[in-house]
């Protein structure tokens, strides 16, 4: 391999220029960088340089590569990449527009890396006040090595049609390798142009670390971390702050396709500032139309924060939004932090939603998710949603608990709420087994609620404590696989359409009493001296009347009966 040596002095500090190399020459094979007097090295806009390796020897300067803008990429590294044996920082700096990752101005190829810890890049636009940004590109089996990377966006708006921030790509089987990330969100008006490092085809995370920046400016969107077609994110850890502006999102990790979240690990914080947004990570809520399947959390840690130590804003959460395909949580492990604040939104939370009429519904998969409590009395504890938007009487999706196991947490003071799973709407919690444990010291219990149409299922119920099932939402009753009370209190709605609890596959009682909480709503008052049947087991005949309880009605004290495998209750009124 030919080797070209950076001369120690230089009429200009243009890469392209011949007659700053020894031999004369633009290299080829490997560049070298010694002592100089000009470590400013700047490059052709027209030009297709193209180098095996760029060598900083051991009494190098520290150097600065820029890049402008290009239609193609001014420098392609194709052989073994970056090495910085200075003991100096070297930068390579990319400011410039592009179209997208296919137009980069800087290109990794083959197995060319990154470089190591001392070795900086940055891709962001020409000025703070110009807009969009350059992109540099990872191809082949190429990696980002153990470098830092910076990416952000300029303030203006770009061009219709050309939504690019500064961006680090990586495609084909390329990887991140151990490589350090920072992304900065948007700087003006248009929200949708942003910092972004995004990840293609077969390329990975692999190792890295990726802090996604929470956004600076009303309706800004934060720095962003993208997977596309069959990319995935290794064993990578990944930091998704809330925004910092009123309106303005938080950092945001999105899966989409059929990417998958691997082995990763993934922190969402809470928003600092009033209405802003916590930190997120979804999946499958961006193009392209994905069938089948969809994007997976893998078995990836998630930890959504709830706001605290005076954070105003949302909680870090998950959106399994299901918009352009039907993902799922897979054996992703899962915790939902609650929160000092009272707002609902404000608390850690995973979201698994469709909109109707779609094509797609997002499932929980083998996942195991914890809802915490709230923190203090005024709070909001941390929660998981299954939940349909829009409407379309011919379409039965909905979102979907799988094998999945959701444990909601009591509150461990006086008044604190406990963690909580709502299912609503059209959707089912299929085969998940739902586990609410009781509060301590004055806590309240975790609780289990069905809504609407919502779908029990094959599901299994455990309650401990003063943890809740409350089904007095429901449309009708709620059926389900399995129910075992340790302690524990049922929330139905009695009138003409009582909300009554069928288990199919037996009820077990490890206590000596069964509460029930009775509700009424205007439109169906209570009919008095009239049964009504809250709960049906194919092993009622097991239990005595005795063994229920509940608040009463209007002054009147309600009555149970036993009558085959039904529990029947009745206010008697003279």
């Amino acid at each position: 391999m030919n080797h070209s040596q950076w001369n120690p002095q230089t009429s200009s500090g243009s890469w392209a220029d011949p007659d700053n190399w020894t031999p004369s020459g633009v290299p080829t094979g490997n560049a070298c960088f010694g002592a100089a007097t000009q470590t400013g090295v700047s490059f052709k806009s027209t030009g297709q340089a193209q180098v095996a390796e760029i060598t900083f020897i051991e009494d190098a300067a520290s150097y600065t590569l820029t890049f402008g803008p290009s239609a193609s990429p001014v420098l392609n590294i194709t052989g073994s990449g970056v090495c910085n044996r200075s003991g100096k920082l070297q930068s390579f700096i990319v400011a410039a527009t592009s179209r997208g990752y296919h137009d980069p101005q800087l290109r990794f190829d083959h197995s060319a890396s990154a470089g190591g810890d001392d070795i900086f890049y940055c891709a962001g636009p020409e000025s703070e006040s110009a807009y969009g940004g350059g992109v540099i590109s990872f191809c082949d089996q190429s990696s980002a090595g153990s470098a830092s990377f910076k990416a952000w966006t300029g303030a203006a708006a770009p061009p219709e049609h050309n939504t690019v921030g500064g961006e680090i790509s990586f495609s084909d089987s390329a990887t991140a390798d151990r490589a350090r990330f920072i992304i900065y969100g948007s700087l003006g008006a248009d929200g949708d142009t942003f910092g972004n490092v995004v990840f293609h085809d077969s390329a990975s995370a692999s190792q890295a670390n990726f802090t996604n920046v929470g956004g600076t400016v009303p309706g800004g969107d934060g720095g962003n971390t993208q997977f596309y077609g069959h990319s995935d994110a290794g064993t990578a850890t990944f930091y998704n702050w809330g925004g910092n502006h009123a309106k303005a999102n938080g950092g945001d990790v999105a899966f989409d396709a059929n990417a998958d979240a691997g082995h990763g690990y993934f922190y969402n914080y809470a928003a600092k500032a009033a209405n802003a947004y916590g930190g997120v990570t979804s999946f499958n809520n961006n193009p392209p139309h994905t069938t089948p399947g969809g994007a997976s959390a893998g078995q990836g840690m998630y930890f959504n924060f709830g706001a605290r130590q005076g954070e105003q804003g949302g909680g870090g959460h998950m959106e399994f939004s299901a918009k352009y395909g039907s993902p799922t949580a897979s054996e992703a492990t899962i915790v939902n932090y609650g929160s000092t604040a009272p707002h609902k939104s404000s608390a850690g939370h995973t979201l698994f939603s469709m909109n109707l009429p779609g094509n797609y519904a997002p499932n929980a998969g083998k996942a195991r998710i914890y809802n915490h409590p709230a923190v203090g009395e005024r709070g909001a504890a941390g929660y998981t949603e299954f939940s349909v938007y829009g409407s379309d009487d011919s379409h039965g999706m909905g979102p979907s608990g799988g094998n999945a196991t959701l444990l909601n947490l009591g509150g461990t003071a006086q008044g604190e709420a406990g963690g909580y799973t709502i299912f609503s709407a059209t959707s089912s919690a299929d085969q998940a087994t739902l586990i609410a444990y009781g509060g301590t010291h004055g806590g309240e219990g975790g609780r289990i609620l069905f809504h609407d149409q919502a779908c029990g299922g094959e599901s299994r119920v455990q309650l401990f404590g003063n943890a809740v099932l409350d089904i007095s939402g429901h449309a009708e009753g709620v059926s389900i696989a399995a129910l075992e009370m340790t302690g524990g209190v049922i929330g139905i709605r009695l009138g003409a359409r009582t909300s009554s609890l069928s288990v199919s596959g037996g009820i077990k009682l490890n206590a000596n009493q069964v509460a029930f909480e009775f509700q009424t709503s205007k439109d169906e008052p209570l009919a008095f001296n009239t049964s009504y049947t809250i709960l049906s087991s194919p092993n009622m005949q097991a239990f005595s009347a005795q063994q229920f309880s509940a608040n009463p009605l209007e002054g009147v004290t309600p009555t149970f009966s036993i009558l085959a495998n039904e529990l029947q209750v009745t206010f008697k009124k003279a």
